[in-house]
């Protein structure tokens, strides 16, 4: 798990717009004391409620305003949620089960990169998965005490990332009732008109402060446009289709994913058969359909949203797992049995999908190598392991566990200081502050998705512009400004007789992805910073 959350934590600068963005609105909640509503850029920032970044400036104050201090939270909040769902699992299903899903969570690669990224995702899905899964305890173990701090959960959820905790509450409670008649009992018996009455008095208060506050403009920028317009509106053009988050669970439950269909299609089989499946198996399905279904039909999607299905899914898997160890020639298992067959052949397929890319795309040192031979050696151990064990899988899937952690560590190691070395935005930002006098004006010109970094690193207030004629009114006025720009805007500056001078440049890369590693990458990317 350290390898995974912690290592190294905070020695990569911020990735991509969103993890400064979030830090920057943090430091700003410190820097004017204004603990209840959000700014960025000295502008009121409408993006998500103000319980995350109340948290995070909590860690900030304890590790600075840096990024450590901005991604100790969803670190530690990974860390919870993932030994929430093993406590979950010991509880609902077995101590052995309750384990194995802690472990596949702790390898799951949406666990890896959104702990190490300074969001909400992991704090979110801690509040809400755990206030849902002691719900369920509640409900399916007879223990109604625990649906309160259940409910409580829930509304910190809210409080993080809004409204949307409840509506994914509420589909996987209508799937499960509509589907089992056994759950339909069980989760109506518990006190929801009660508990949604104490998660709406806890959570809405900020949401009347904020209304109080900034009235039609919070009305406009929360409600409509990231919430209701995100959703139902093509906001963004380009956005993935209907199998989007079907390929993206399919890739990060590796090497698990056969298990998981195969898990799928015994439930089915069953069903079909006029077997009833017992209220836990529904319960995860539950949870699982409602989250996939949610984010599938939802018309703007990014990869990170449906990691809020992992945690059922870890779970189903694990309880599969130790369902086959009892039981492996059960026609019961049949679609379970494959999927674990396939575990050592996906390994293998990972480890081989590594090695082309070392060889032939990307441009790392050859100790890297070392990754891709580790994950086909575990892949084609754990083959002849469940063959020597005729199908039965071993208690725990340590080999799979050890690749998986070797390839994160090889990330870690590797990949992310070799992507280190071509950021250079914080470095440019950095030297505009230690050079910008106080009453210099500081502007950003179609820096895109550089911006919400440079604004972090600069520490202070950048006028961000992306039309060439309000820049142009920017260096009309007389007052002193350092401004960072592309070398293209630039030159196209200087050819219409702006009288510029370059006072500081740097090469690096302009992508924020792996595609600065291959090797044959995009050309570095001059950003040069301007002056009179």
């Amino acid at each position: 798990m350290f390898v995974v959350v912690f290592w190294r934590l905070g020695v990569p600068s911020f990735w991509d717009p969103d993890e400064a963005h979030y830090a920057e609105t943090t430091s700003e909640l410190i820097a004017t004391g204004d603990w209840w509503a959000p700014y960025y850029n000295e502008q009121p920032f409408f993006d998500k409620p103000i319980f995350f970044h109340q948290l995070q400036a909590v860690a900030m104050l304890v590790f600075g305003e840096n990024e450590l201090g901005a991604r100790f939270v969803p670190a530690l909040a990974a860390v919870v949620l993932v030994l929430f769902t093993g406590w979950l699992g010991a509880k609902l299903i077995s101590v052995d089960a309750g384990f194995i899903a802690a472990l596949l969570l702790a390898a799951n690669p949406g666990t890896f990169g959104l702990s190490r990224y300074a969001i909400l995702d992991t704090l979110f899905m801690a509040f809400l998965f755990a206030g849902v899964g002691l719900a369920a305890v509640a409900a399916l173990k007879d223990r109604p005490a625990l649906q309160w701090p259940g409910y409580i959960l829930i509304a910190c959820a809210v409080m993080v990332k809004g409204p949307l905790a409840l509506v994914l509450s509420g589909l996987a409670l209508v799937l499960a009732i509509a589907i089992s008649a056994e759950l339909r009992r069980r989760l109506l018996g518990l006190q929801w008109i009660g508990g949604l009455a104490l998660a709406v008095a806890i959570s809405s208060p900020w949401f009347i402060y904020m209304y109080l506050r900034f009235e039609d403009a919070f009305v406009a920028g929360y409600l409509l446009d990231e919430n209701i317009r995100l959703f139902a509106a093509d906001r963004f053009t380009g956005q993935p289709g209907y199998s989007f988050y079907f390929r993206i669970l399919a890739t990060g439950m590796l090497p698990w994913t056969g298990i998981v269909i195969g898990r799928f299609i015994d439930d089915v089989r069953s069903a079909a058969k006029g077997h009833q499946l017992d209220g836990i198996e529904v319960l995860l399905w539950a949870w699982t359909i409602g989250v996939v279904g949610f984010f599938t039909l939802s018309r703007f999607k990014l990869d990170h949203y449906v990691f809020a299905a992992a945690p059922s899914l870890c779970l189903l898997c694990a309880r599969a797992w130790v369902d086959l160890g009892a039981h492996p020639d059960s026609p019961a298992n049949r679609g379970t049995r494959i999927g674990a067959w396939l575990v050592g052949p996906f390994l293998v397929l990972l480890g081989a999908a590594a090695g082309y890319f070392l060889l032939s795309q990307l441009n790392l040192p050859p100790a890297t190598y070392v990754i891709p031979v580790a994950v086909t050696g575990a892949g084609l151990l754990t083959l002849a392991q469940t063959a020597a064990r005729h199908g039965r899988p071993a208690p725990i899937p340590w080999l799979a566990i050890a690749a998986l952690t070797a390839i994160y560590g090889g990330l870690v190691v590797f990949v992310m200081p070799a992507l280190e070395r071509q950021k250079v935005i914080p470095d440019v930002a950095r030297w505009v502050a230690g050079r910008a006098t106080p009453g210099a004006r500081v502007a950003s010109y179609q820096l895109s998705r550089w911006n919400t970094a440079f604004r972090f690193y600069v520490d202070r207030h950048v006028t961000m512009l992306d039309d060439p004629a309000e820049m142009a009114a920017f260096f009309n006025d007389p007052e002193p400004f350092y401004v960072v720009m592309l070398q293209p805007g630039y030159e196209e500056f200087l050819s219409r007789g702006v009288p510029l001078k370059e006072v500081y440049a740097r090469e690096g890369m302009w992508v924020t992805s792996g595609r600065a590693l291959w090797r044959r990458a995009p050309p570095p990317t001059r950003f040069v910073v301007v002056s009179r």
